[in-house]
């Protein structure tokens, strides 16, 4: 059976943007969080950052560098027009160095990957996010058991819903700042300690 992450990179990430193009930047909750309190990134990483747009305000709201991903191959091109780097990739696989970014960001991707990768996605994040960096989540707001339903755009794909911080949270280096509950939603920002929080014992 052919995972989501592998149909997304073979187009669906395309159908995706154009269907949602119009949309893009309408409203941006994520950089919200990041001013309400006072995060000041100066390495962003965005995990399905569609053509770059919020990137772009990012970079030039705070002078920081800043990276993309996207399965959408034509979003990477996209990315171009506002001087966004852009890697056509998933959240399972990130391909850049240990203790790059102070900053990552899952832009209401997280619901589309496929649940074999969820621990992957999760260490993936760890390895490149900096001790003391923070994670900002911004998916479906899910307060009671994980389901999933049928994806309306796509025969055979699911849209799963589910509290994605809890991936993170369950590990002691990492800890809530706060949790946002919009109608639907939710922005979860999530902050990794600067040293390991695992005593050692006598």
């Amino acid at each position: 059976m052919k995972l989501q992450r592998d149909i997304f990179l073979e187009g669906e990430g395309d159908a995706w943007l154009e269907r949602n193009r119009e949309k893009l930047g309408r409203s941006d909750p994520v950089s919200e969080a990041i001013e309400h309190f006072d995060l000041a990134p100066t390495n962003v990483l965005e995990v399905g950052c569609a053509n770059g747009w919020r990137l772009a305000r990012l970079r030039d709201k705070y002078g920081c560098t800043v990276m993309g991903v996207e399965p959408s191959t034509r979003a990477c091109i996209w990315a171009k027009e506002l001087n966004v780097p852009v890697v056509n990739t998933t959240a399972a696989m990130l391909p850049f160095s240990f203790n790059k970014f102070d900053l990552i960001i899952y832009g209401f991707c997280l619901y589309l990957t496929d649940p074999q990768d969820w621990f992957r996605i999760a260490a993936e994040a760890d390895l490149v996010l900096k001790p003391g960096g923070h994670l900002i989540i911004h998916d479906f707001d899910v307060r009671g058991e994980p389901f999933a339903r049928k994806y309306e755009h796509k025969e055979g794909l699911l849209s799963y819903h589910f509290d994605f911080a809890k991936l993170w949270l369950v590990h002691p280096n990492y800890s809530a700042i706060t949790i946002f509950h919009d109608p639907g939603e939710t922005i979860s920002v999530i902050r990794k300690a600067e040293t390991t929080l695992i005593p050692e014992r006598p």
